[in-house]
């Protein structure tokens, strides 16, 4: 089951902008990136990486880990970062806040 106190924390302090791509970059975070922080990784844990969570207890793929952190369905975690990634950059953080409603609705 999501875990629908995390999502709506991720939901409420995005940053003003999102990258895309790419989990954190020197630009900031895209929403996966995000998630991490808010699921309480530092930020050395994906910096160098757009695909995976250095960690040793809690690292893989950058799919896999927020879906277990977040309860989510690993093809609903695919589909929030190809939101992120796909949407123009002005508009790109209302398109995330609408993912996450829906996510959260869906819970």
């Amino acid at each position: 089951m999501a875990d629908v106190e995390r999502l709506t924390k991720v939901r409420d302090t995005l940053p003003p902008r999102l990258n895309a791509g790419i989990l954190l970059g020197d630009g900031g975070f895209c929403v996966l990136g995000w998630m991490m922080v808010i699921a309480g990784f530092h930020e050395i844990t994906f910096y160098s990486s757009s695909i995976a969570i250095f960690h040793p207890q809690r690292g893989g793929s950058v799919v896999d880990v927020i879906a277990g952190e977040y309860g989510l369905d690993r093809d609903d975690v695919i589909r929030l970062g190809r939101v992120n990634d796909d949407t123009p950059d002005a508009d790109r953080r209302d398109a995330v806040r609408a993912m996450l409603d829906e996510l959260i609705g869906a819970a």
